[in-house]
């Protein structure tokens, strides 16, 4: 069964920190639908968006766990790189400029980026709902306008933090001490 994924907030039977092996996974669950696009939502006045997919795809996305700066689709080439400014009006963006007004909660899905220590080593993980909590448009990093989206993690009784790779092993730790000398 395929679920089309238009729901704002959980998907029924995917607990946050599920993880799947691939795009086609996540989006038969109905968790994150769109195969390519980071945004899924509805660019109408009553819309919104649905889940947002952070991964390797613009170099301008900072994420610190329980919060994100997002940045909006549009404006790269069939390469990925960015040829031209971004606007609030492309539906996807639209869609998530919507949630900043509604502060309907957005699904979010993090996957593979080894620059990343929040994201899977592989696959995709379900890290629970964010809000969007501030808009922007911004100067990225290659010059071009950039719509910016500010999500925080809402918190859920009995849902953990955010997983992370950074951890202190013994080894790292003999590096640190090493390092300090």
């Amino acid at each position: 069964m395929t679920a089309n994924g238009r729901v704002y907030g959980h998907i029924e039977g995917y607990s946050v920190g599920t993880i799947f092996p691939s795009k086609e996974a996540l989006g038969k669950a109905g968790v994150h639908v769109q195969r390519q696009a980071g945004i899924h939502g509805d660019p109408n006045d009553n819309g919104g968006a649905f889940s947002i997919c952070l991964s390797e795809g613009y170099e301008d996305n900072v994420d610190n766990g329980n919060k994100i700066i997002y940045v909006g689709s549009g404006g790269q080439d069939d390469d990925g790189n960015q040829i031209a400014d971004q606007s609030f009006e492309h539906p996807p963006n639209k869609s998530l400029l919507i949630s900043s007004q509604t502060k309907r909660p957005v699904r979010v899905v993090r996957g593979k980026n080894g620059n990343n220590p929040y994201a899977p080593k592989s696959g995709y993980r379900y890290d629970g709902l964010y809000v969007v909590d501030d808009i922007d448009m911004r100067q990225g990093k290659k010059g071009f306008k950039m719509c910016t989206f500010v999500l925080r993690r809402i918190e859920e009784e009995g849902v953990g933090p955010v997983p992370t790779r950074r951890t202190l092993d013994t080894k790292k730790l003999l590096k640190i001490s090493r390092a300090k000398k």
